[in-house]
């Protein structure tokens, strides 16, 4: 029954996934799509990440058209991806890897070059010159979900969630795979970040998976709580104009931010899982993995 109710549900997003009205392009893209990036010839790069036990599996698709293939293969469990002009960028559970124009995969830094323990890397954004990448750390995530419940982060007030070490932490990486701290661990408003984004020139966006925190960081350094309570937040961008775009992987939604975070709309719901999507303004497209049903879904933005 539940298999049944799955192949339902798919094939009805397949066919057009209705958000107030309006239907969406939904392309099957593979078994667990993650991340999507504008890269090399101005396609679309995803990662896909296939089964979850068996290494090596995973790849890069690209794009041409409505269609699909392998640009590059050998990988995990790839997720957060970014391109930085000369190369597409992904995190790999402990490792960062960096994927050429022919599609060749090459470790920019692996587990043993971090200074500390590493546990979970996911989200990946270009810094605004393309000479450096940020890159996401979860920290404690084993710790965040009820163990009894499918995909189900504690309560903030509950016992689980006060014992919540925040291990997570952000790094920012050089092409030449010189690691420093961009936010180091031990913030209590981000215990476990997920999405990372450009704000303007040097400052960062943040979201935290388990609090739901939506955080700006600025180019002097400081760090700024702007919104709360979208808990499981997968992906964060900005869409120019004072727009800020955030999906949850455990909500299925994604959320429209305003007025620095002070207002919020859903515009898109109802998806098995929202993972890191990518806002093409020039395209007037936000492009979203649901990782669960194996699509993507093209949203028009303004």
């Amino acid at each position: 029954m539940k298999k049944q109710l799955l192949t339902v549900i798919i094939t009805s997003m397949f066919f057009g996934l209705s958000v107030f009205g309006a239907k969406n392009k939904v392309l099957k893209i593979g078994t667990r799509p993650e991340s999507v990036t504008k890269g090399f010839g101005g396609k679309y790069y995803v990662t896909v990440m296939n089964s979850a036990d068996t290494e090596g599996d995973a790849v890069i698709k690209v794009l041409d058209g409505d269609k699909s293939r392998v640009f590059a293969k050998g990988m995990d469990e790839p997720k957060g991806i970014a391109f930085t002009g000369k190369y597409l960028v992904t995190a790999d559970q402990t490792k960062v890897l960096k994927i050429d124009r022919k599609g060749k995969v090459s470790v920019l830094v692996d587990k043993k070059n971090f200074t500390r323990n590493v546990s979970f890397l996911n989200d990946v954004a270009s810094s605004s010159d393309r000479k450096s990448i940020f890159v996401t750390d979860m920290g404690a995530i084993s710790m965040m979900f009820d163990p009894d419940k499918d995909r189900t982060l504690w309560p903030l007030d509950s016992k689980q969630a006060k014992e919540l070490t925040a291990e997570g932490c952000v790094y920012q990486i050089t092409l030449d795979g010189k690691i420093t701290d961009a936010v180091a661990p031990g913030n209590s408003s981000l215990p476990g970040p997920n999405g990372v984004g450009r704000a303007g020139k040097n400052g960062l966006l943040l979201c935290d998976f388990f609090t739901g925190n939506i955080l700006r960081k600025t180019g002097k350094g400081q760090l700024k709580v702007i919104a709360k309570g979208l808990r499981g937040a997968d992906a964060i961008n900005t869409g120019g104009k004072g727009v800020i775009y955030v999906s949850s992987w455990t909500q299925g939604k994604v959320w429209k931010l305003t007025e620095n975070g002070k207002k919020s709309e859903v515009i898109l719901e109802d998806l098995l899982s929202a993972a890191d999507f990518f806002v093409d303004l020039k395209a007037k497209k936000l492009i979203v993995p649901d990782m669960l049903a194996g699509t993507l879904i093209f949203v028009d933005i303004q």
